[in-house]
Formats: C-alpha cells, structure tokens, sequence
C-alpha cells in the first residue's frame, strides 16, 4: 500500500470507489425494507415527504460517521500530510452522491435487484469513468464529456483529492516512470472543457456533486410518490 506515492491516483479510484459501494449497499435497505408497510401506510394517507425526510436525515447520521471511519483508517495507514479534514470533505462528497442511488434504486426497483444494480452502477459511474487512464479520451469527445460530466461520481470527488495533495505537497517524482505518470494525471484530470479549467477543481466539484446527490433523492422521493400505488396491503 505505502509503496505507491500518496499522490498516485489509483489509489484514490479505488478508495474512492470503495466508498462509493459501500455507501450504495448500505442505503438499500433506507427504502428497501419494509416495503409493504410503507405501502400499506401510504395508501392510507401517510406523508411521503415526511418519510422521505426522516429516513434520509437519520441515514446521514451512520453514513458520516462510517466515511470518517474509513477515510480516518485510510489517511492514517497512508500517512496522509494533508490535514485531515480538508482530505476528508471529497469523500464525504462522494458519500453523499453514492447514496442517492442507493436511495433512488431502493425506491423504484425490487429489492432483489438492488445489490446487482448498485454494484453495476457504482463501479461505472465511479470505476470506470474516474479513472485517469481512460478519463482522458472521454473527456477529449464533447458529447462523450457530457455524459461524464453528468453521471459520474469519481471524475468530480478524485480531481479534488489528487489535486490538494500535489499542491499542498508539491510532489517530487523518483524516476522518468513516476515523472510520465504524474504527467499523465494532470493531463486527464485537467482535460475537461468547463468548468474546472476556469474555477478550480474544488469549488466546481463541491457544487456539482451536492446538486447530484440532490438530484438523486429527488428520483427516490418520486419513486416512493408513484411507484406501486397499486399495491394494497
């Protein structure tokens, strides 16, 4: 694990990931369990939004303190220089996106499915479109740029990771292999069209990803809205 330099962005895709899998798995069960008395109680007048609000606010509770958990045990075991919570704020952000759709697959899916769909799911949006080898030929099509920018997690959350490491620590690459990696990270991670060029990678990505998590519960509280009004338990 400590052989890799701390600003090695693999590292940060699979922890990253990580976080992002586990968070989905964990929140299926928000909407997922119990499903035939929330229908039952729904149809007899129950307020969706106020199960909806009061579900998702106790969530938040166990997912912030299961993020410090493992980002606390990862900073530690890697020792991290940058302070910790500043290193902590891209994985609280990808906890938070990473749930809407644990809450959005509970909420319009059976709960038989949502493991595989989570799984599928996160390590698309997270896995595969974070990661700076392939990023870079996404990023290099308008419409393929879009569609990341849009869906995944990762290329928002690594960027504002990798980023304050190399530039709280200025990053001395040993050997020409570490110094083409170094090179091939920034390229990928800097070559997005908008907006990051402009407005740096924090604030950007800090913005975007509530507003993806956002966007996501709005998806699950319409699922709960809608989904199985026909359901009379």
């Amino acid at each position: 694990l400590c052989a890799h330099p701390r600003w090695d962005a693999m590292a940060l895709v699979n922890t990253h990931t990580c976080v992002g899998l586990l968070t989905t798995i964990f929140c299926l069960n928000v909407f997922g369990e119990n499903q035939p008395m929330f229908w039952r109680e729904r149809n007899r007048g129950m307020s969706v939004f106020s199960f909806f609000q009061s579900k998702t606010s106790l969530n938040l509770v166990d997912l912030w303190m299961q993020c410090f958990l493992f980002t606390s045990l990862y900073y530690g075991i890697r020792v991290i220089h940058v302070p910790f919570l500043n290193y902590w704020v891209p994985y609280l952000l990808t906890t938070y996106a990473a749930s809407g759709w644990g809450y959005a697959i509970s909420a319009w899916l059976p709960a038989q499915h949502g493991p595989f769909v989570g799984s599928l799911i996160i390590f698309v949006v997270c896995g595969l479109l974070g990661n700076p080898m392939s990023l870079t030929q996404f990023l290099a099509n308008p419409m393929l740029e879009a569609v990341v920018d849009i869906i995944s997690i990762t290329r928002w959350s690594i960027p504002m990771s990798f980023y304050l490491e190399i530039e709280t620590y200025p990053p001395t690459p040993d050997g020409i292999e570490e110094e083409m990696t170094l090179g091939l990270y920034k390229a990928a991670y800097s070559a997005a069209s908008w907006p990051s060029c402009e407005y740096g990678h924090w604030w950007p990505a800090f913005i975007i990803l509530i507003l993806y998590g956002l966007t996501l519960r709005v998806i699950a509280y319409l699922g709960l809205l809608f989904k199985n009004r026909d359901k009379m338990v």
